[in-house]
């Protein structure tokens, strides 16, 4: 696990670059026009709670669950396979964090007993009143059995209360193959400087599934969860 803090990145994260690493362009998709991609499936689909327009897709989460309930609405899942090899995904976001339970999901599903994802998800106490912080999480469950990581991203090690409007915003959150290993990292700026943390890397012998990202409550909370979505790219990783 490493954290890099640098000022020249935020330029390269504000311009939409996802690393100096990153290699071919293998696949893009910046929602661009009024409708959602043929290149997508929409599991659990509630159109009423995503839209695409003026060069993203919005998605609204309420209620509560994770994806092992296989209850979460709107999973937006690629229909095209996964390139052989190394590979980096990233996708890009911006979510106002203001319920202290939002969990923005990454990765790769094949069912809610199947997929590894990364999480830059939110946990507050109290509803915002005692504390708050934004981690890094990854998962992985395989015939119903989860294996995770975690490591807090942003808000201190106590965890000190914030606004929505403090929550550090844009996101990139990645996942990166090599060989059979699977890393989450996020990317996200605070104030002059941006910071890329990364977490613990996952080993699984087969894809459970192909690219999936979308948006869930942890927990029953009062209020909604919109997310914005900018972009979703996959680079090869030579």
């Amino acid at each position: 696990m490493k954290t890099i803090t640098t000022t020249a990145f935020a330029l390269a994260l504000l311009l939409g670059a996802t690393g100096a690493q990153a290699g071919t362009q293998i696949f893009f998709d910046d929602f661009n026009g009024d409708k959602l991609a043929d290149h997508w499936e929409v599991i659990n689909e509630d159109a009423d709670a995503y839209i695409v327009e003026d060069g993203a897709l919005l998605s609204i989460a309420t209620g509560g669950g994770g994806l092992s309930t296989g209850k979460v609405a709107n999973i937006f899942r690629l229909k095209q396979k996964l390139p052989k090899g190394d590979w980096v995904a990233s996708i890009k976001y911006t979510m106002p964090y203001q319920t202290g339970r939002e969990t923005p999901f990454f990765g790769l599903y094949g069912d809610k007993d199947n997929y590894i994802t990364g999480h830059a998800n939110a946990w507050s106490y109290y509803e915002h009143t005692r504390g708050s912080r934004l981690f890094l999480s990854s998962n992985k469950t395989l015939k119903g059995k989860n294996t995770s990581f975690s490591r807090v991203i942003w808000g201190g090690a106590g965890g000190k209360p914030f606004t929505a409007e403090e929550a550090p915003n844009p996101f990139v959150l990645k996942i990166t193959k090599k060989g059979r290993s699977y890393t989450a990292s996020v990317q996200f700026r605070q104030g002059a400087e941006s910071t890329e943390v990364e977490d613990a890397a996952i080993t699984v012998l087969r894809e459970p599934g192909s690219l999936a990202f979308g948006i869930y409550q942890s927990t029953k909370v009062k209020g909604e969860t919109p997310i914005s979505v900018d972009w979703v790219k996959i680079e090869s990783a030579d």
